[in-house]
């Protein structure tokens, strides 16, 4: 039987992101509450509803906005990614995605940074095989701010993958030494992948 195209390695990536909504658009999601622990969300046409329980509260708190190009549920769309919100904390909305593909993930952060305040990735956790069955979590938590920047940018200019990225434009883009940068992307892989397979035996 033929396999499609591409098919011989499956990726599968569960994406959390940390995004910070302009306070200056009226995203329904921020503008009901700066805290909330279950968020659901039915972006249609260009009209947002969303329904909020605040963190110790009672009851659901509704609201409604206009969605525009920039909202951060259009941009997921666009990808063809559905978000889900598991939480608001001080206004900084957490969303995760799944997506296929290393390129959908820089698409998805690329988009999101063009158009809010802040996104920063908060976990990545892939997942190989077609039955699913290998799962690596990568916790970004542990890097320090000049490395959590410096990878962040080059996953989503795709330095990994593409050899047209150069390291000196992404240096440029950091306003820092090409040098400085090669030991900030070391120092992250080393302790990512440390990380990751902490504790899988020997």
């Amino acid at each position: 039987m033929a396999q499609p195209v591409g098919s011989g390695r499956r990726l599968r990536v569960d994406l959390a992101l940390d995004l910070d909504p302009d306070e200056s658009g009226n995203c329904p999601i921020v503008a009901e509450t700066a805290d909330a622990s279950d968020v659901s969300v039915n972006a249609v046409g260009h009209e947002c509803t969303v329904d909020i329980r605040p963190t110790g509260g009672e009851g659901l708190v509704s609201g409604r906005g206009r969605v525009s190009e920039g909202c951060l549920c259009r941009v997921f769309q666009r990808f063809d990614c559905v978000p889900h919100i598991r939480r608001v904390e001080d206004g900084t909305v957490r969303a995760t995605t799944y997506v296929d593909d290393r390129k959908t993930v820089r698409n998805v952060v690329g988009g999101l940074r063009e158009s809010l305040d802040r996104v920063r990735v908060a976990q990545l956790a892939v997942v190989e095989g077609s039955d699913a069955a290998e799962r690596v979590t990568v916790d970004l938590s542990g890097l320090t701010p000049k490395q959590r920047e410096g990878i962040e940018l080059a996953v989503a200019r795709g330095y990994f993958d593409d050899e047209s990225v150069r390291l000196g434009d992404l240096a440029e883009e950091l306003d820092i030494g090409k040098s400085a940068l090669s030991r900030r992307l070391r120092c992250a892989q080393s302790k990512l992948v440390t990380d990751a397979f902490d504790g899988d035996g020997e």
